[in-house]
């Protein structure tokens, strides 16, 4: 015969230890809260296996290591989500947003086209054949784009270094 063969003979027993059981989760977990609801698992899992305890031993023990078993996964499933917060978190926390690159806002200012063809020629280093190739396009408008990319710059930025391409670039 069960120990507990239907639900209300379940009940005194859930009144006797709830309390007693929430206290022992919270000494684990340090919070109340995720206390009473370990507790309430425990109780509904030693519910659901009533049938396989042995009439004669008490329930008691077995609630108690299926209680604490919840509250060592509930603390590891913690430390694995703060695990992944911190690698969300930005490395280095920034007190203000960096100050812009006036060059790069004036690029980002162009046609993505014309930003394309001047990154290729500019930091890249390919010729007008070598873009046209890379981007599909015919070497007459990769010339056309960058002379209108030239003279979008020299409006812009009337002291202009003598150097077209990039010293640094590869």
């Amino acid at each position: 015969m069960a120990l507990f063969p239907d639900a209300d003979s379940f009940r005194p027993f859930v009144e006797e230890n709830f309390t007693r059981l929430a206290s022992f989760a919270q000494s684990i977990l340090g919070n109340s809260f995720e206390a009473e609801d370990i507790a309430q698992e425990a109780l509904i899992l030693l519910y659901r296996s009533r049938l396989r305890l042995a009439s004669d031993a008490s329930p008691q023990p077995f609630l108690y290591r299926i209680a604490q078993r919840l509250c060592f996964s509930r603390l590891r499933r913690d430390a694995r989500r703060r695990a992944l917060a911190v690698l969300h978190m930005p490395l280095v926390p920034r007190e203000s947003p960096p100050i812009a690159d006036p060059v790069d806002s004036w690029f980002r200012g162009l046609p993505r086209r014309q930003r394309a063809i001047a990154h290729l020629y500019f930091a890249e280093n390919h010729d007008a054949g070598e873009i046209a190739m890379i981007l599909g396009i015919s070497a007459s408008t990769v010339r056309v784009q960058l002379a209108r990319v030239r003279s979008r710059l020299k409006a812009t930025h009337s002291t202009l270094p003598n150097s077209e391409r990039c010293s640094h670039a590869s």
